[in-house]
């Protein structure tokens, strides 16, 4: 383990991501909704445990936690202060900021807020636009930096364009 105190420090922040002091105590008909589509292809905030079938996923409720089984097409999070597992998926973009996203195999990624968590297993390319980013991933080919202050944790050694400034790959 290249650095055993980033990844403690990344295990306390992905178990307190669930702990917010404003969240209420009972479920709300949001959190047991059933999916929601805004088109046939695209799920909108859908329950949790929720099918994705190959559909395009929307993430727009802040303080949402989801766990999203099977294979996504286009997973788009704009919602702040949550959490999303999604196995697999074509593109993952994060918009929102404080934002936890664990995923086992994705095509690109694309962060555009801040402050967000990625733990990712695979993934061909990252594109990071937004500020103070932290994103762990095994195997990466590619990372693209254009924000500033991010930091990508590999366990492969990508190919880096930094354009930003203050950004690290460890």
């Amino acid at each position: 383990m290249k650095h055993p105190a980033l990844y403690s420090a990344l295990a306390l922040l992905l178990a307190l991501t669930g702990c917010n002091k404003a969240a209420p105590a009972t479920p709300t008909a949001t959190a047991t909704a059933a999916p929601a589509a805004t088109s046939s292809d695209t799920l909108t905030d859908p329950g949790a445990g929720a099918q994705c079938g190959g559909k395009n996923l929307r993430i727009t409720h802040d303080n949402s936690s989801q766990v999203i089984d099977g294979e996504c097409a286009d997973v788009t999070v704009s919602a702040s202060n949550g959490s999303l597992n999604v196995s697999k998926a074509q593109t993952i973009t994060v918009e929102g900021r404080q934002f936890t996203v664990l995923n086992d195999q994705v095509d690109t990624v694309r962060v555009v807020g801040s402050d967000n968590i990625l733990n990712l297993t695979n993934a061909r390319h990252i594109e990071v636009s937004g500020n103070n980013n932290m994103i762990l991933v095994k195997d990466i080919a590619e990372v693209t930096f254009s924000g500033n202050g991010n930091t990508v944790n590999p366990s492969s050694k990508p190919k880096v364009n930094d354009a930003g400034t203050g950004n690290r790959v460890l």
